[in-house]
């Protein structure tokens, strides 16, 4: 399992339209609006790292009104 948070930035006046359509991504657990230089976070997990370009080119990105992504890959370490 590879887990990932994705930073949005995105057009105003299309959260609403984008939240919705991140709810329907299964991979996606958790999405928040900031009040930050990013417009919103989600918190996502796919079975292998591979996974995780196909979610950023084919879901993610090509929702209308998103404009830039950050993607932070989650450490695997084992303590």
């Amino acid at each position: 399992m590879a887990k990932a948070y994705v930073l949005l930035k995105v057009i105003p006046g299309y959260e609403r339209n984008i939240v919705q359509a991140l709810k329907d991504i299964s991979e996606i657990e958790e999405i928040d609006e900031l009040y930050v230089e990013w417009d919103m976070s989600s918190k996502v997990s796919v079975e292998k790292r591979e996974d995780l370009e196909a979610l950023l080119s084919e879901k993610m990105r090509k929702i209308g009104g998103v404009t830039l992504t950050s993607t932070m890959i989650v450490a695997e370490y084992k303590y």
